[in-house]
């Protein structure tokens, strides 16, 4: 059964039947801020439906939304001799209701590893606003590594622009979306003879493309909607945390579980990059361990902001948009 956070400001419906995955976040009667799909096909997974691997069973599942990504993000992989599932089981397991009030709710869900998130989910009293703050702790008596991220997808709209911070930038080769070039400076990936790609906005129509903006300098990123028929949303967050931005867009790309039916933009904070999940991050030192009984934290805001006109210099830990 969906929990519904609300105020006059905004309204949050959440799952804690997959994770305290958030499929709503809006003003009290308009348009999603985020993109969601009712999809009958495919049909998700189940006792009896598998697709022979986690990452083809949770795009099975997956209809947009937000999700929270733990104990993994990205690739399945093997991790002291078990197999971690693709962008970890925590994202989509049931989660345990701790708390609840009209405004807020606190969940705990656990993992494969021993680990468990506690996820503190409020809007404010005065803005259409959500904080969000989370906490992994480790109940194992030994060391235990984790990465962990957001997921959040947005309605990609014609004219949809990105702001982020300026940061070092590569194209997922997996998914380049038409780009020919590799790296760059948000927001341009820079080639010879002073030419450039614009990364703000879409490549085109029936692309899929990952972007990594890396070692932000600071937590935060706004999606600005050219029209009001589509919220525009600005996010801040911990980025000691979630140092890395990944930036994926896809515009009706065909294929599994697609079928060029969505479009849409992530803006998804995470712990590491690339895509290969937590055995990797462990080997690139970008995982975070923690000992016996230790707890790490961090923390995201997110804000429907009033206008799309302006663009965003900045956003603060309590959801205020600076502009020029």
């Amino acid at each position: 059964m969906s929990i519904v956070l609300a105020n006059e400001h905004v309204e949050l419906v959440l799952d804690p039947e997959r994770g305290g995955e958030i499929v709503r976040f809006a003003r009290p009667g308009e348009a999603n801020g985020l993109a969601h799909y009712s999809w009958a096909s495919p049909n998700p997974p189940d006792q009896t439906i598998r697709y022979g691997s986690t990452e083809l069973d949770w795009l099975a599942g997956y209809r947009g939304g937000w999700q929270v990504l733990f104990p993994n993000a990205g690739g399945e992989c093997l991790v002291d001799g078990v197999s971690v599932a693709f962008h970890g089981e925590g994202s989509i397991s049931r989660a345990h209701v701790v708390s609840q009030t009209p405004t807020s709710c606190t969940l705990s869900v656990g993992s494969r590893l021993p680990l468990e998130l506690t996820r503190t989910i409020r809007i404010s009293d005065d803005a259409p606003t959500v904080q969000i703050e989370d906490s992994v702790q480790n109940v194992g008596i030994g060391q235990a590594s984790f990465v962990w991220g957001h997921h959040p997808v947005f309605p990609l709209t014609e004219g949809s622009v990105i702001d982020a911070p300026s940061a070092k930038t590569e194209v997922e080769p997996a998914k380049p979306g038409g780009h020919l070039l590799r790296s760059g400076h948000w927001p341009r990936l820079e080639g010879q003879d002073d030419t450039w790609e614009d990364l703000t906005r879409s490549p085109g129509e029936q692309t899929e493309r990952l972007v990594y903006v890396q070692d932000l300098p600071e937590g935060w990123a706004a999606l600005r909607q050219p029209t009001g028929d589509v919220p525009s949303v600005a996010i801040s967050w911990d980025a000691r945390a979630y140092p890395h931005l990944w930036l994926w867009t896809l515009d009706g790309a065909d294929g599994f579980p697609w079928y060029g039916r969505a479009r849409m933009v992530g803006i998804e904070p995470q712990r590491a990059w690339p895509f290969d999940g937590l055995k990797g991050a462990i080997e690139r030192g970008q995982a975070i361990t923690l000992g016996p009984g230790q707890i790490e934290s961090g923390w995201l805001t997110m804000t429907l902001m009033t206008s799309g006109d302006m663009p965003v210099t900045g956003v603060d830990r309590a959801g205020r948009v600076h502009h020029g």
